[in-house]
Formats: structure tokens, C-alpha cells, sequence
């Protein structure tokens, strides 16, 4: 999650160990020590909370701390329910339980919204959750095949390149934690894993997919022991080569990720894809209510990726314009919308931070707007949208600093947050998203 901070100056070698109580937590999750002077941010740490801290960084109004040692804990506290938690960095937030998490940290962006909108009363609305702890459908794993008689096969340590060698990850999709095991047994029986740079892993709707990264070509020995793997275990099994080319040495089933109502999306290895599949179905069906579309609405969805909220939105709006900046996303959206038989979607590919695009863009005279950009956000959209006053603006971020340069946009243009309500994409990490219904005041 990008900081909202300045970049802190590098901690004096030495660095100072002290004990602090912690009042509150951030919108990451951090833990707040308002009493500090300089204001303390606190990696570990929870409210009401005595910790012993070593501070890493210093600012004249801002100083970031890691807890060392919990000296006395608050109500919040939980014990991690995985035994890699202490060292692997793919979570962040397992000694609070999910619920408290999501709470204290809407309480955090409100006051922080509050202070960079001007709104003191934001519409909350009811969180979008879904099944934990066993929600990723998709994971990477890395690999370390240096010592052939320590193989790791797992995520990076926190704060470090360092692999933390996991045997199960419980926040992994059931039949994810089922077949790993299986994998792993035939990688580490070849010594060509050294080969391996890492290995991608989605478990769609019908079929679950492994890609492995080779960095040099792999012996037909090894590739003979992946292909068995995989009949054995019914899964599909890519190899990308050294050229970022992709060969399947064995498909089970075309993978399919499905979306809102009965459409799907058909992701190959280097796509993305949401990795909560039940909060995305969510999301999406909330996006369609709070916006409404009808046919009598041309509706824009920007930054469309491979077509996720287009195709549901298509099923209630008129027409909907879907643009995206990558070229190959538009081509495989455009014969996904074609396989499903969708004929009201049009596809562009434009770069959505130019003005020009924008404006291209804009000259479909549509009625409602839906943004789900990447974390960079969408400042030049929100720019233009402003200027041609559309009725309805949905927002979905996936960073909180982006959004609130562009919500200030909006509202200074005559937009107000009809609805906002977070979305727990990734449970037990800093990441947290918003969606936000903007509607112009002339409507």
C-alpha cells in the first residue's frame, strides 16, 4: 500500500528502543501513537496497547516504529492462525480479527477523509466480505533451489527477499491447498527446479492452473513428470518460456472465471483477475446496483481490464462503451463478449491518462461512468469527467491516496458521495478497497 507520508529519512545506526501506548490504527492497519512527538506509526501494534518498539525512521512530524515486544496487550488482540505468520510477509494483519480490522480501519479513512474532503459524514454502507480465511484463488509462489537438499518453495520473508519455505497456506482456496502438496513432491524430486523462477497458481471456476516461469529450457524427463502431475491431478499445467511465450503441456479444461450473473471471463496466465472470486461477485452486483443502469443509459467502463464489470453491466444498460489500455485486454474482451453472444459492448484501446483519449472517450455521450483503475488512479478522467458534468460516476479504488486526489476532483466540480462502503479483497493484509457512488448536483 502506497504511504501517505514523504519518503522517511533512514534510521541513525542505533536505533532507538522504546515503550509507547498505541491509541489507534491507521487505514494499513498500523498502529497510531499520538502521544509520540513526532507522531508515531507502529508496525504489530494495536489499540490500547503498551508495546516496546524499535523506531526505524524518523520526520520532523512523523516517525515509523516495528513492535518488538507486546508488553500489554489490548482487546483486539488475537493469536495468528498460521505458523508462518511471524516470518512470511504475504499477511499482515492475522493478530486482529477481520471484522475489528475492517471497523477500526473505516473509522481511520473517515477521520482522514474527513480532514482531505472536508466531509464529516460520510454514507457508509455495509462492507463487502466474503468466505475467510480460504479466499485467494490465485497466489505466486517463488522458489529457492540453491541448496538441492533445503528446496523452498513459498513467499517472500517480511521486509526481505529471503523465501519462507510453506508446506500450506490457509488463506489459499481449498483445491489450492489440496494439489500443492503434489507439485511440490515432483519439482523437488528434479534437480532442473533450479530451472524454476516461480510458479503462478489460479484456481478458475471449473479448472485449476499452474505456470511455471523456466528460466532455460527443462529436460523432457521433468516435463514428462509435470504432464503425469497433471492428468493425475486434473489440473492444466503452462510453462513460460525464457521468450514470455506459454506452452500448456497438459489442458484439462479451457479456465474460466466467472463474473457477474452468467458471464465469465477467460484469463490466460499473464492476466489479471481478481484473487477473492466471492468478493468480486459482490462487488460486481453492487457496482450494478448502486449505479442502476437501464436501457435507456449508455453506460463507460474504463479501465475494463478483460471486461469483469462490462459484461454484467451489459446485461442492464443500453450500451456499454468499455476502454482499456492494453491492447491485448481489448482483443481477448472483445472475443470473450463474441463467445457469450454480448452485441451492446464496444471496445476502445486508449490511454486513459491523456487528455485526448479522455475526450474521445467522452465524445459517446454517456450517461454513467464507472472507474476501477489501477493504483495510480484515475486524475485526468476525473478531470474531464468534471468538466462534462456526466450524472453518475462509480468509483472502485484500490488505493485510498489516489482516490482521495481524485474524489477532491469531483467534489470541487459539483459531484457529492451519494454512497461509499469498503471492499475486503484481501483479508489479513494492509490493501483495502472503496467503492464510491459520485452523482453530479444538477441531476
Amino acid at each position: 500500500m502506497v504511504s501517505f507520508y514523504k519518503p522517511a529519512k533512514k534510521a541513525r545506526k542505533g536505533s532507538t528502543v522504546k515503550t509507547v501506548t498505541v491509541e489507534s490504527l491507521d487505514m494499513h492497519g498500523v498502529g497510531v501513537s499520538r502521544s509520540q512527538k513526532p507522531i508515531m506509526f507502529v508496525e504489530g501494534a494495536l489499540p490500547g496497547e503498551q508495546v516496546k518498539v524499535k523506531v526505524t525512521s524518523s520526520q520532523k512530524q512523523v516517525s515509523k516504529a516495528v513492535t518488538e515486544r507486546v508488553v500489554k496487550p489490548g482487546p483486539l488482540r488475537v493469536d495468528p492462525f498460521c505458523p508462518y505468520y511471524a516470518k512470511c510477509g504475504g499477511c499482515q494483519l492475522q493478530h486482529i480479527s477481520a471484522d475489528d480490522a475492517l471497523s477500526e480501519r473505516q473509522d481511520a479513512m473517515s477521520d482522514y477523509w474527513a480532514h482531505h474532503l472536508n466531509i464529516t459524514d460520510l454514507p457508509w454502507q455495509p462492507a463487502i466480505i466474503g468466505t475467510r480465511p480460504t479466499y485467494r484463488r490465485k497466489a505466486r509462489f517463488a522458489i529457492d533451489a540453491r541448496n538441492p537438499n533445503a528446496v523452498k518453495i513459498g513467499f517472500r520473508q517480511n521486509n526481505s527477499k529471503a523465501i519462507v519455505d510453506i508446506q500450506t497456506c490457509p488463506v489459499l482456496e481449498r483445491k489450492l491447498q489440496e494439489v500443492m502438496p503434489a507439485l511440490r513432491e515432483v519439482l523437488t524430486s528434479f534437480p532442473a527446479i533450479q530451472h524454476i523462477g516461480h510458479i503462478q497458481a489460479l484456481s478458475g471456476d471449473n479448472v485449476t492452473e499452474f505456470t511455471l516461469k523456466a528460466t532455460r529450457d527443462l529436460p523432457l524427463t521433468f516435463r514428462q513428470a509435470l504432464t503425469q502431475f497433471a492428468i493425475s491431478e486434473k489440473v492444466n499445467v503452462v510453462i513460460e518460456n525464457m521468450s514470455g511465450d506459454f506452452e500448456t503441456l497438459h489442458r484439462e479444461a479451457t479456465l474460466i472465471c466467472k463474473t457477474g450473473g452468467e458471464f465469465y471471463l477467460t484469463p490466460t496466465p499473464d492476466d489479471f483477475v481478481q484473487v477473492n472470486a466471492q468478493v468480486n461477485e459482490k462487488m460486481v452486483a453492487q457496482a450494478i446496483s448502486w449505479l442502476a443502469p437501464d436501457r435507456d443509459d449508455t453506460v463507460a467502463d474504463w479501465f475494463a481490464g478483460l471486461g469483469n464489470l462490462s459484461f454484467p453491466l451489459a446485461s442492464h444498460a443500453g450500451h456499454v462503451y468499455a476502454v482499456e489500455g492494453v491492447a491485448a485486454m481489448v482483443q481477448k474482451g472483445q472475443a470473450a463478449a463474441q463467445q457469450q453472444g454480448i452485441e451492446n459492448v464496444s471496445w476502445q484501446h486508449l490511454d486513459l491518462n491523456d487528455a485526448a483519449s479522455v475526450q474521445n472517450a467522452l465524445g459517446h455521450e454517456v450517461t454513467k461512468i464507472l472507474l476501477d483503475p489501477s493504483r495510480e488512479g484515475a486524475a485526468e478522467v476525473c478531470r474531464q469527467v468534471s468538466q462534462a458534468k456526466t450524472k453518475q460516476v462509480l468509483y472502485v479504488s484500490c488505493n485510498p491516496n489516489s482516490f482521495t486526489r481524485d474524489a477532491r476532483i469531483l467534489l470541487d466540480a459539483g459531484y457529492n458521495i451519494e454512497k461509499i462502503g469498503l471492499i475486503e479483497m484481501f483479508p489479513y493484509t494492509r490493501h483495502l478497497e472503496v467503492m464510491a457512488l459520485f452523482s453530479h448536483a444538477t441531476y
